[in-house]
């Protein structure tokens, strides 16, 4: 399988990872190369999917300045990416926030969209009936009542050794919390994930807590959603975090949409359900629809 990387220059001292891997006529853009890469090398057969790592995280530029951390500067380097490829059109998979960030991309840019995956994404709009109190960077850091977490921090390995406390952070807290099926958890590349000063939960935690949420305030993208002319499926693990019936509202607010939902899987079903999650990925990203999808009535 063909296989690239290197680095997309947006400005000085802003340079965006990126990896490349297979090659042919369709191709997908996915932000989140450091999670995702491995993980959805199967979507390569065929076709070229161009991963990349958003500003602030894996092995792209840290953003110190929060002005420049927003919802909006995720869109324009998914830009800078299209244009840095020189694409014309690509079909976007987006995975949690960064499927807000494809949904955002293909409303702003409707010419240079072909098809958009969203996979567990975040909720179309807030505040809802779905919507969870967000918990401080500080408690998503340091989450209370989980001993191994707050005696690493007690003897300062959180300072000390950030690697091995962002293995624990993952192992103890953040799998657990977003897996239907633990044991697929093993299946997760932590090892590589957990050496990048980016994905260090002290500073992951602070880009989306501290800076992107509360820029996007009361996040509504259902009235726009019937402006997006090109197919969109939401695929959803029953065992989510984000409620399913937030997500059918994506489907059923676009203009062409469908939501499939992965029997028994939280937020990583490509891991936890590979059997299921890739031939329907595969199905749509080739120009139909899986089986299974359904049309999603709007509610009025």
């Amino acid at each position: 399988m063909r296989s690239s990387e290197g680095f997309v220059f947006v400005r000085r001292g802003l340079h965006l990872y990126y990896h490349v891997l297979g090659d042919g006529p369709e191709t997908v853009i996915i932000p989140n190369a450091n999670w995702l890469a491995e993980l959805l090398q199967p979507l390569a057969e065929g076709r070229r999917l161009i991963f990349y790592d958003p500003r602030s995280r894996g092995r792209s530029s840290a953003v110190t300045d929060g002005r420049q951390l927003s919802l909006e500067d995720d869109v324009a380097d998914l830009e800078a990416v299209r244009r840095y490829f020189g694409l014309d059109k690509a079909s976007l998979l987006g995975a949690s926030y960064h499927a807000a960030v494809a949904a955002a991309y293909a409303l702003e840019n409707p010419e240079r969209v072909d098809r958009v995956l969203l996979v567990c994404p975040i909720t179309p709009r807030r505040p809802g009936e779905w919507e969870q109190e967000l918990p401080s960077p500080e408690e998503m850091t340091y989450p209370p009542g989980i001993p191994r977490l707050e005696e690493m921090r007690r003897e300062g390995i959180d300072h000390e050794d950030p690697v091995a406390f962002c293995r624990a952070w993952f192992t103890y807290f953040l799998l657990p919390a977003q897996m239907g099926e633990l044991a697929a958890a093993a299946r997760f590349p932590l090892e590589d994930i957990s050496s990048f000063p980016n994905e260090w939960p002290r500073h992951t935690m602070s880009v989306y807590f501290r800076h992107i949420v509360p820029k996007m305030e009361g996040w509504d993208f259902r009235p726009r959603l019937s402006e997006l002319r090109a197919p969109l499926l939401v695929m959803q693990g029953t065992d989510d975090l984000v409620p399913v019936e937030a997500s059918r509202e994506w489907a059923a607010h676009a203009a062409n949409g469908r939501f499939l939902a992965i029997e028994g899987a939280g937020s990583h079903p490509y891991i936890e359900r590979p059997k299921e999650f890739f031939p329907a990925a595969d199905t749509f990203l080739r120009g139909g629809w899986p089986r299974g999808s359904e049309v999603v009535a709007r509610e009025e």
